[in-house]
């Protein structure tokens, strides 16, 4: 596994855990603020509703009172007036609403409905405390809502004038109400609820919005992260790592003198080669050559002078070989090349036009040098060593035979 790919996994599932970490809060956060949003809009209009009953009791029932023996005025009434008043907002905030709940009301709109009963019934149970407020969640999809319910507990005496009996009820009133209801309430008695009613759709759709906009930009900015890391990575690691490789592979496989492959690497790539041809059953040749008398060349003018030697040997050596053939310096002044799917006679031609190459263009500060040669075919049964040793041999009865010459190895197992 490539360290771009183990970086690459690490950093994904890093921004995952983040992205979702983050996905997880940010969704968390945006939730409670919507519905924070809801309750505070759920307790504006309930104090709204307050302040309208209060206007109602203090400022306009008191200057209506006496017309009521003349006409009943619903708007005097400060449920009438809260429930009215705030009705208006629906029309521009649609899902707003406020209804005084009743189980027994005098207006037939104010009845309170399945849930609003039981809401009613808890409070009237002492299930909850008449002190406080409960609040819940009706309805689904887009009609789904916040409601704040608040006791409506008979507190007064003077409610009991227009509820206790229709004997007592002001006549103006029966004639638009009538007797069978909004009669029989009693002191201390919980009779209905303020409900004040908020849409949650809006808030929530725009938390959701919101949500994918962040998300959507967290995501976009670890894309550039991802991106930008990759590029510095390849720029400041990779490629770095790449080239220093480059240059540590050159150090451990080539020759530093004439950057031909070392010996190691030479075996390295016989043994992989013989293994292909062992299945294409197709020929391979090997062809060792020594400078012939490359002592007396360092003697005579120097180790400088036998090390140019050495490098123009290894250039010409290269420039008549294949790209598929592989030449190294087997050591001092010896060399070694890999011919592949070569035959023994066309490695013999090779061989003799490595040695006219050698020795018919001299050579700066030193003149004509010469070179003795082996030339082997393996045959495909003895190892990598025997197929060079045979080569080795070949060279050395060229040397025998007065040097500058290219000798055919003898075939395996043949008498010396």
């Amino acid at each position: 596994m490539s360290i771009r790919l183990k970086f690459n996994l690490v950093l994904a599932v890093v921004l995952l855990l983040a992205a979702a970490g983050a996905g997880f809060y940010v969704h968390g956060f945006l939730q409670k603020a919507a519905i924070d949003e809801v309750r505070h809009n759920s307790q504006l209009m309930m104090h709204s509703a307050m302040a309208i009953r209060d206007y109602t009791t203090e400022l306009v029932k008191p200057h209506l009172d006496e017309k009521l023996e003349e006409k009943f005025l619903p708007q005097t009434v400060p449920a009438y007036a809260a429930t009215e008043t705030l009705k208006r907002l629906q029309n521009r905030f649609p899902g707003y609403e406020y209804k005084e709940a009743v189980l027994n009301p005098t207006n037939a709109r104010d009845r309170a409905n399945e849930w609003e009963e039981r809401v009613i019934q808890d409070f009237r149970d002492g299930k909850v405390d008449l002190k406080q407020e409960v609040s819940g969640e009706v309805g689904e999809g887009m009609h789904r809502a916040l409601y704040v319910a608040r006791p409506i507990t008979i507190k007064q005496p003077q409610c009991m004038a227009c509820h206790s009996t229709p004997a007592v009820a002001p006549p103006t009133m029966l004639k638009i109400y009538g007797e069978k209801n909004g009669f029989g309430w009693a002191m201390n008695e919980t009779v209905g609820v303020q409900v004040v009613k908020v849409p949650m759709f809006y808030p929530l759709e725009k938390a959701r919005q919101t949500f994918y906009t962040v998300m959507g930009a967290l995501f976009g900015s670890f894309v550039l992260l991802f991106v930008g890391l990759n590029l510095s990575l390849s720029s400041l690691v990779i490629e770095p790592m790449a080239r220093l490789n480059l240059k540590l592979e050159d150090l451990a496989t080539k020759d530093f003198l004439t950057d031909l492959v070392n010996r190691r690497r030479f075996f390295e790539r016989l043994e992989t080669e013989m293994a292909a041809i062992r299945v294409k059953n197709s020929s391979l040749s090997v062809v060792m050559f020594d400078i012939d008398f490359f002592k007396r060349i360092n003697d005579t003018f120097g180790h400088d002078s036998g090390d140019v030697v050495l490098k123009s040997t290894a250039l010409r050596v290269r420039e008549l070989l294949r790209s598929s053939d592989c030449a190294a310096r087997f050591g001092g002044e010896e060399f070694i090349i890999l011919l592949k799917e070569t035959p023994l006679d066309a490695a013999m031609a090779i061989a003799e036009a490595v040695r006219a190459r050698i020795a018919g263009t001299p050579f700066d500060a030193v003149g004509h040098v010469s070179a003795s040669f082996g030339v082997a075919t393996w045959d495909h049964k003895e190892d990598s060593h025997a197929l060079i040793k045979r080569a080795d041999e070949a060279l050395y009865v060229a040397k025998s035979q007065g040097r500058n010459c290219v000798v055919q190895a003898k075939e395996p197992g043949a008498a010396a």
